[in-house]
């Protein structure tokens, strides 16, 4: 189905479950352009009208809800930042590489793809660039194995963010960092996670930008929502002065608030 039928079919769903945030970075000439699109959960009666033959076949032989739920998410968040208008989304193929990174078979852009529970998001990018997103519930469960992954030194970052940010919240800032950044990386948590750690973090009213130690050129967006974390790491050549919390500001007013969304 074309993306433009598709929106007119599922009109609830598309109005009230599909966010797609264009973007464009200065630092690059001609300007850089990204395409990130966010995703509720679909119900199954709609997969057929964007997963491919192959697709469906694949997503069929999974038993597990959590597995058949990330397959979907992850899949029409991939083809919704990759299509024009006039795309036909099943047509649209999204692979896997040796280190199952996402490719983007047969288009100009790249992809990387992310998905937490109900919600999945993607940002198709330009060749030229490198970037990463992850998207993660704040989840107190969590909170151990972060604390793990956390040198003493990103600890005392916490400080720079304020007292109304809350321990988990913070521990998750710095998780989607490093699951980004191990994104744009293609290692996964495959490395020591000390490659990973997270110098400096500044914060404003609409999120938090972050610096890595080991790879001073790479930058870190975040935004907190109410039950989730969503990062973006970017290379800092790509970004004209300040536009860092340009970016912030955007994904801060049309990211979706929370990750729990019931579309009827």
């Amino acid at each position: 189905m074309i993306q433009n039928d598709f929106a007119n079919r599922y009109p609830d769903y598309w109005s009230q479950g599909v966010w797609i945030i264009p973007l464009q970075l200065e630092g690059t000439s001609p300007p850089a352009s990204l395409n990130l699109s966010v995703v509720a959960l679909p119900s199954e009666s709609v997969a057929t009208d964007f997963l491919s033959l192959v697709e469906q076949e694949e997503y069929s032989r999974f038993q597990y809800p959590r597995r058949r739920n990330s397959y979907l998410l992850g899949k029409l968040a991939a083809k919704l930042a990759l299509a024009r208008g006039d795309d036909e989304l099943s047509a649209i193929a999204v692979d896997h590489g040796i280190l199952n990174q996402p490719i983007a078979s047969g288009r100009s852009s790249k992809v990387t793809v992310t998905h937490s529970d109900t919600l999945g998001a993607a940002l198709a990018y330009d060749q030229r660039l490198l970037a990463g997103i992850d998207l993660e519930l704040i989840n107190e469960q969590a909170r151990d194995a972060m604390l793990r992954i956390t040198s003493a030194e990103e600890e005392g970052l916490v400080r720079r963010l304020g007292t109304d940010i809350a321990p988990t919240a913070f521990l998750t800032i710095l998780w989607t960092a490093k699951e980004a950044i191990s994104k744009v990386l293609q290692t996964g948590f495959t490395v020591a996670m000390e490659l990973f750690e997270v110098k400096s973090l500044e914060r404003n009213k609409y999120g938090v930008v972050g610096s890595f130690r080991h790879f001073p050129q790479l930058v870190s967006v975040s935004v907190v929502r109410e039950d989730y974390v969503f990062s973006m790491v970017l290379p800092a050549k790509a970004l004209a002065e300040g536009e860092e919390f340009r970016i912030l500001e955007l994904m801060h007013n049309r990211l979706p608030v929370c990750s729990i969304i019931t579309v009827d």
